[in-house]
């Protein structure tokens, strides 16, 4: 399965792919911007799922979400916050992202949580 993050902390995106790839099933590649995210599904890569920094670069709050799910043909996204309301996760899960991914999760939640989104599955853990 291929995952994209998106996040404009280099740390975490380093963290967050040494988390995910414990899981062999898992190939994740980064990016730093909503658009450099874009830019590589517009370059022909395909992922299974996409996990969404909410407060970085280029979302403008959640027409982010839109902008991804356009570029990519409605393929699995989701959001990731350290902190976000829940009348904000819903409205995301209303414009057809597949769920949420709290900063706070632990790596083992994180990879059933990629697995289920990546089936198109809803995933809000609370």
């Amino acid at each position: 399965m291929r995952v994209l993050i998106a996040d404009d902390h280099v740390l975490l995106l380093d963290a967050l792919t040494a988390c995910l790839e414990t899981d062999p099933a898992i190939e994740v590649s980064s990016a730093e911007s909503l658009d450099q995210a874009i830019n590589k599904i517009e370059a022909g890569e395909v992922f299974d799922l996409h996990i969404l920094d909410y407060n970085m670069p280029g979302m403008n709050g959640l027409s982010g979400v839109t902008r991804m799910l356009r570029a990519s043909g409605e393929r699995p996204t989701a959001l990731m916050s350290g902190t976000l309301e829940r009348h904000v996760i819903d409205r995301a899960l209303e414009m057809g992202a597949v769920g949420f991914i709290p900063k706070t999760m632990s790596t083992a939640s994180m990879i059933n949580a990629v697995h289920f989104m990546s089936r198109n599955e809803k995933y809000v853990p609370y």
